[in-house]
């Protein structure tokens, strides 16, 4: 009993020795996933059933980007009524986000498996150029569904902002957006070579670690470009009055 009380406490994050996490990259990622193991997997749960129906899935992953953006930033501090607060909150704009950003990335899909058919036939510029187009608009899709919903988890703007902001974003800060597809890139190869063995991945931890690592390349970015200028302008313009 003793040793399940500690692996429990482990799971759960309730360690008896607090110790100071590291405060960004990799290693604060790796801080929380051993320390938090529990509620990463709870909170991967309770996406997946927020899911459902599939016309939930923006504002399911929208709330996903709250909980696990606020465990990168300030440590575990989100509740499940946050979440469901987070989920309910501009339920429609999320879903308009979704349905753009789905669009897109479909057309891309849609491009490369059209190119499979000019390779069948030996039309090999035909394939360079259409499989070209099809990774970039997926490619795009995908970054720009990053950084939006990110942005619509943390920040209070209408749809119009939401959007200004992360094409900005996704260009001005391209390191980032290189991080991202590149980590999308490897957890997408890994699911796919690994099928159907892989499928519990995302069932049990891979949504939630997909999106604290999102939100750890993303949320940094917000903080500098966004969030810290907007405060100081505040500070600024009440100390003149």
């Amino acid at each position: 009993m003793k040793y399940l009380n500690r692996f429990m406490k482990w799971y759960l994050g309730e360690n008896d020795v607090e110790k100071e996490p590291p405060k960004d990259g990799f290693f604060r990622i790796l801080y929380l996933v051993i320390n938090f193991p529990g509620k990463l997997f709870m909170i991967n749960i309770v996406f997946i059933i927020s899911c459902i129906p599939l016309i939930t899935i923006p504002a399911a992953w929208s709330a996903l980007c709250a909980f696990t953006g606020k465990m990168f930033l300030k440590g575990y501090d989100f509740t499940l009524e946050d979440y469901l607060a987070e989920f309910k909150d501009g339920f429609i704009k999320k879903l308009v986000l979704g349905i753009m950003e789905s669009a897109v990335i479909f057309y891309g899909y849609y491009l490369m498996s059209l190119a499979g058919n000019f390779k069948a036939v030996s039309d090999n510029t035909s394939y360079v150029i259409i499989m070209g187009a099809g990774c970039a608009i997926f490619g795009i899709g995908i970054l720009f569904a990053a950084w939006t919903f990110v942005l619509v988890a943390h920040l209070r703007l209408g749809l119009s902002g939401i959007i200004r902001n992360a094409a900005i974003l996704l260009i001005l800060e391209w390191k980032s957006s290189l991080k991202l597809i590149i980590y999308t890139a490897i957890y997408l190869f890994i699911i796919l070579a690994l099928m159907p063995y892989s499928i519990l991945v995302p069932m049990i931890i891979g949504n939630s670690l997909y999106g604290l690592i999102s939100c750890s390349i993303i949320c940094p970015v917000i903080k500098r470009r966004i969030t810290d200028p907007y405060e100081e302008a505040v500070k600024t313009s009440t100390s003149t009055y």
